[in-house]
């Protein structure tokens, strides 16, 4: 069995609004192992965006911990180990492609032209690295902004909400894209969605919450094979996982 990469133990989160605390997550725990892809699922405000910003550092959590395998969090951060896509994709909008992949390896001083190119490869952007971001359609940006993210290799992907801007046909595609993005460069992805046939499609695991705070109330291993593609959506198996995560939220409205 893989071994977690990833352990989070008893996270908790408030805000303060208006000068009152409104406790957004309350004793989040679970684990992702190595190579596995964990969707987060819920209903809005539930704090699956702050599980994701509390793991790669943006604010801090109130009480609990988070282990990369057997060092704290800031570890893997301090190592560039953790990528982030973030809601807003964020590209520049002055540099090309091929820039705005560069640009997590200008900032750590690495001159490595070729690790660009390798991932517009990967990504197939190759007829568009020298475009901007405005002459890219919506899925190709997105796209970009996850080469980006691998351009330092990170060992964990966090993806909040990427492709939620899409349509349906496209954004299907995309999941299969990103499905052999990670077979080829191993990585270990948490995947923050909205949209639970999006979520048993990609992951291995899918962690439900329920509305504010934002507890677990479930946590579904997904029996769907390693391999997928878009006939597994029309499989009755799929449809079963995806009945099940939609039962779970309905029971914690």
């Amino acid at each position: 069995m893989n071994a977690p990469v990833i352990d989070i133990k008893d996270i908790s989160k408030c805000y303060i609004k208006k000068r009152q605390p409104i406790e957004v997550l309350k004793n989040i725990s679970f684990s992702v192992n190595d190579g596995e892809v964990v969707a987060i699922v819920g209903p809005s405000g539930c704090g699956k965006t702050t599980i994701l910003k509390i793991i790669c550092g943006l604010i801090k959590p109130d009480c609990g911990c988070i282990k990369y395998q057997d060092n704290d969090i800031s570890y893997a951060l301090k190592k560039c180990l953790i990528g982030y896509i973030p809601q807003s994709l964020s590209l520049l909008p002055f540099r090309t492609v091929r820039k705005n992949v560069m640009l997590p390896l200008e900032v750590l001083k690495i001159n490595n032209c070729e690790r660009a190119d390798e991932l517009i490869l990967l990504c197939d952007l190759q007829k568009y690295a020298n475009y901007y971001p405005h002459q890219l359609s919506g899925g190709m940006r997105q796209k970009v902004a996850i080469a980006r993210a691998l351009a330092y290799k990170p060992k964990i992907l966090l993806m909040d909400e990427p492709m939620a801007s899409l349509d349906e046909m496209i954004k299907e595609k995309l999941n299969e894209e990103l499905l052999k993005i990670k077979d080829s460069t191993k990585s270990t992805i948490i995947y923050v969605t909205h949209n639970i046939e999006e979520a048993v499609f990609l992951s291995n695991k899918v962690i439900v919450l329920s509305k504010t705070p934002g507890i677990i109330v479930d946590a579904v291993d997904i029996s769907l094979p390693d391999k997928r593609d878009s006939s597994l959506r029309s499989d009755p198996a799929f449809f079963r996982e995806v009945t099940k995560i939609r039962k779970i939220l309905q029971n914690n409205k």
